[in-house]
């Protein structure tokens, strides 16, 4: 990725995602100035809730002709400035307070967009939140989701994104502490925080891998239908139930939370299915997915709550900021869902799917235990995730 040399200590005014994305999901009149190249720039855009008033300046048009690329900005809106990690769009920034034009720098880029955490909570039935708590972990920048489940003072935590200490704080803010640690299946578009959450605590970890994958993580096995117990005797108890569901990958593993959450990993989507290509066995694992849709789950209740670990786009993400969906509307609108034969299954979603992006490849090698640097990872995971097969479109969810 394309970037300017970090520069030093500079007293440009800065503003953090955490800060921006709320005020944009909000509607409210701020002009985002992005610098980066056209590639980068189509490749991955900031995304919020309503439009994003955008115009596009990449950062050399400003070093080759400051003049003609500052009378492409407008001037009647707040103006904060972007790129790639934080430098491009400082230095503009700087010629813009030169130009006697006020303007804030996005503090990390969108880097700091793609490793932003956002928490919601799950709306429950007053008997049910003085039981446990459910709250949905949105990385937006990817559109990956994570879960954090407490009951008295326990918590489990559900796909954890790579930065494990923000969730040890998220969940002693809740004055609970992490008693294990699952991953619904080796994710292919990040890199998992399970293994090192898990290690940094001395808690137990689960992840199935599943026939011809190497995993070298030390993990806790769980059987098909195994109920663990969260809430401790002086807490209060709930269950999750284990359900195999193989198919996105073989060791993919949906839980069931209270008999009424389902959280589905990359197994089942609001509005489409995970994609059974990425270990290019789509015919051998799109079938095992057809089995797994249509019979792993045909037991439970129209009601369920299917919370689901990737999404799409800002139109999936609720009123309350949550992305979920009752699985009695899902079997009716979710095109696979309708699909009646393992082979007209595996045809569909076999064109649904384009290739996914060459990073998956290492990054699912770290999430089995190989190691990368930093730098590597951050590289690897620029851009949305691409984990869906659709039969009404391709791409990511």
């Amino acid at each position: 990725m394309a970037e300017a040399s970090e520069p030093g200590p500079t007293s440009v005014p800065t503003v953090e995602v955490g800060e921006l994305l709320p005020r944009l999901d909000r509607g409210e009149p701020v002009l985002l100035l992005d610098v980066r190249n056209q590639e980068e720039y189509e490749g991955w855009k900031l995304e919020a809730r309503r439009p994003v008033d955008t115009v596009h300046v990449p950062y050399f048009d400003f070093i080759e002709d400051a003049e003609g690329s500052l009378a492409r900005v407008p001037r009647d809106r707040e103006l904060v400035v972007l790129c790639a990690k934080g430098g491009s769009s400082e230095m503009v920034v700087e010629m813009l307070g030169e130009a006697g034009r006020s303007a804030r720098n996005v503090s990390g880029g969108m880097i700091a967009y793609g490793v932003y955490l956002e928490p919601a909570r799950l709306p429950l039935p007053a008997a049910d939140a003085a039981r446990f708590s459910l709250f949905q972990v949105n990385r937006r920048g990817k559109g990956c989701l994570s879960y954090v489940i407490v009951a008295g003072d326990e918590a489990v935590v559900v796909d954890p994104s790579r930065h494990a200490p923000w969730y040890e704080a998220f969940v002693a803010e809740q004055g609970a502490h992490i008693v294990r640690v699952l991953d619904t299946h080796v994710h292919a578009d990040h890199v998992s925080g399970g293994p090192e959450l898990a290690r940094r605590l001395g808690v137990p970890y689960f992840v199935c891998a599943g026939a011809g994958f190497d995993l070298r993580h030390p993990v806790t096995p769980l059987a098909d239908d195994q109920q663990i117990r969260l809430g401790g005797e002086h807490g209060v108890s709930i269950e999750v139930r284990v359900i195999r569901t193989p198919g996105h990958t073989p060791g993919s593993t949906s839980f069931l939370v209270d008999g009424r959450l389902l959280l589905t990993g990359d197994t089942l989507f609001v509005s489409s299915v995970g994609r059974p290509d990425l270990g290019g066995h789509v015919v051998e694992w799109g079938r095992d997915l057809f089995f797994s849709l249509r019979d792993r789950f045909a037991d439970l209740a129209a009601e369920t709550r299917v919370l689901p670990a990737h999404y799409s786009g800002m139109g999936e993400i609720s009123p309350e900021g949550l992305v979920w969906g009752r699985l009695g509307d899902l079997r009716a609108t979710v095109p696979e869902l309708q699909i009646e034969t393992p082979d007209e299954f595996v045809r569909a979603v076999r064109g649904a799917v384009k290739d996914p992006p060459a990073a998956y490849a290492e990054i699912i090698q770290v999430n089995l235990g190989a190691p990368a640097t930093e730098e590597q990872i951050s590289e690897w995971e620029l851009g949305k995730n691409q984990c869906a097969a659709s039969a009404r479109k391709a791409g990511g969810a």
